[in-house]
Parts: structure tokens; sequence; C-alpha cells
């Protein structure tokens, strides 16, 4: 869904829990105040084109002028390498450039599956996995189911910094759903 206008316009799908409803609602309303574009289980707009991979929640901002108009200076070069020349064209053709992307995962997950996410979102400017409990979160958690519940948030820590130690430094944070809740809070966004 391009260009959200409204945290409310966003509904629940059938594999989604309330819970990710309403952190994918919050992230929504935070970055329209924030002023960006917000899209919701989009490609994101960018020269990858349709190998680009579907985001829960995405924020672009507008190409600053002087980044369009040096695309466009160098598109008239006539010494273009033709792949290159192609590379130039379809970044001028983007009428948005990604900011930030999140993944909220609302249930457990395998530790590939955790490795898949980091890298789907290694390459954006800001990137923020969003996992439904921390160490609090578990212990309550626990505490009412009567055994053990993991806090998914540092298997995805560890998932990550094990993918850093490997392929570089990347822009990925993890934040359990409270993180996200807190910040939305202290940036005056309730729903």
């Amino acid at each position: 869904m391009p260009d959200v206008r409204s945290p409310y316009d966003i509904k629940r799908s059938r594999r989604e829990s309330e819970n990710v409803l309403k952190i994918k609602r919050l992230l929504v309303a935070l970055g329209l105040k924030l002023g960006f574009k917000v899209a919701v289980e989009e490609i994101p707009e960018s020269e990858l084109g349709d190998l680009g991979i579907r985001h829960d929640v995405v924020w672009y901002t507008e190409a600053p002028d002087w980044y369009s108009k040096l695309l466009e200076i160098i598109s008239l070069r006539e010494d273009l390498e033709p792949e290159y020349k192609k590379l130039i064209q379809s970044k001028l053709k983007l009428r948005r450039h990604l900011y930030a992307a999140f993944e909220i995962e609302g249930s457990d997950l395998m530790t590939k599956a955790m490795k898949g996410d980091i890298s789907n979102l290694s390459k954006w400017p800001y990137s923020v996995i969003v996992v439904k409990r921390g160490v609090e979160e578990a212990k309550e958690e626990s505490q009412s189911r009567g055994r053990y519940v993991e806090p998914i948030r540092n298997r995805f820590e560890r998932a990550l910094m094990e993918f850093r130690r490997l392929h570089g430094p990347n822009n990925i944070v993890i934040a359990s759903f409270s993180d996200i809740e807190k910040l939305c809070k202290e940036c005056g966004i309730t729903l």
C-alpha cells in the first residue's frame, strides 16, 4: 500500500496478530508525523525494480535537488558504459528514496529466517527489525504461561552480530514491540 495517509488505513491481514497490526500502525503514524511518505507491505522503490524485497513499513524521502541534478548531468554524457547508463536512468525515474525500512516479527523464528530478515534489510540507510519480546516481555509471558518463553530479541541480536562478522557493518537495529511503543509515546504518538 503506497503513500499511506493514516495509520487506520492499515487493515489486519489474516496471518498477523493484533499486536503486529498495532506496531505497524504506530510506525506508520510516527513516519507520517516525522514528515516521511509511508508505504506498507511494498517492495521498496529502488533501482532493484522487481528484485526488491517487500517490507512491512517503509519511510521515504524525496531525492535532494542536488542529487537529481547530478544524475541528469551524468545521464547526458556521451561516454557512459551502456550498463551504467541504464543504472543512472533507473535512478532518475525514482520518485522517492528509501529512508528507513521495518520488518515486524510477531512470532518465533528459526535463526535461518532471522538471518534472511537481516540480509533483506542490510542495504538500507536505517533498518529496524521489531520483534515481539525482549527479556522483560519474555519474563511476563513465561509467568502467564507457566513455562519458559525465549526472549526472541536477544537471539536476533546474536544473529545480527554473526551476520556483521561475516558481511561487515550495516545499519540494522533490533527492537522489541515495547521499544517501539516507548519511542512513539516519547514522540507524542498514541493510537
